[in-house]
């Protein structure tokens, strides 16, 4: 077992940072069956370090030298994910894809657990949503768990000042700002914007991604500063 958090396993506690082999309390047959369980929780979108993590693993292994797909690498090998795959690093989206294409592949063997960085981005299908883009800026108010936290409103005027030129509030709110005072604000990843940014724009082989009104295009579950590198899988569709 390789992890980085501490595994429990019917009675047995499996130490981190460790490969083993553990004997199921399953019987399929006389004698117990051996299986091999790779474990790595929180790399929050840091794709360098997930490709360390990789390459010092029995149980998972990159399918070529492009490092666009994972495998298990023998037919009792299991792979867990402990959870918070993006933030904190430019890897988010080829990092989700890996992993969702190893579950596809082997959907018995692969178990994919989410964390509160997973899960807190469910808020964008519905806060993106084009029905709630269409509720003045002015109406949807600051975090109430942040007393200190900016409404969207005054984050607009921020960003009308700095751009000077006659632009307001109004002139400024899109999608994509509102999507960037999320991230700074309300989901506790300020650099996720523009790691996010400079992902997709990697991804998509261009100088820069920009959103709507020249805001900047950050997208579903991007990372902090830190580790990119690595393979690319297929970019996302425009």
């Amino acid at each position: 077992l390789h992890c980085t958090r501490p595994l429990c396993l019917g009675r047995r506690r499996l130490s981190s940072d460790a490969h083993m082999r553990v004997r199921t309390p399953f019987r399929c047959s006389p004698h117990p069956c051996e299986y091999e369980i790779a474990f790595v929780s929180d790399v929050e979108g840091d794709l360098d370090y997930f490709n360390r993590w990789v390459a010092g693993s029995r149980c998972v292994a990159y399918t070529g030298s492009d490092e666009a797909a994972l495998t298990l690498t023998h037919a009792r090998a299991y792979f867990v994910y402990g959870g918070d795959v993006p933030d904190h690093g430019r890897g988010s989206e080829q990092l989700l894809r890996l992993l969702v294409g190893l579950k596809r592949a082997f959907p018995r063997r692969v178990a994919l657990l989410v964390g509160n960085r997973d899960l807190n981005k469910l808020r964008l299908t519905s806060e993106c949503a084009p029905s709630d883009l269409a509720r003045p800026h002015w109406s949807i108010p600051a975090p109430h768990w942040d007393p200190s936290a900016p409404t969207l409103s005054q984050h607009l005027e921020q960003v009308a000042a700095a751009r000077g030129g006659g632009a307001t509030a109004a002139s400024c709110d899109c999608a994509a700002e509102r999507l960037r005072w999320m991230y700074e604000n309300t989901l506790g990843c300020p650099a996720t914007f523009e790691a996010r940014r400079a992902e997709l724009a990697a991804l998509r082989s261009v100088g820069s991604a920009t959103g709507d009104n020249g805001g900047g295009g950050g997208g579903g579950g991007g990372g902090g500063g830190g580790g990119g590198g690595g393979g690319r899988p297929p970019p996302p569709p425009p």
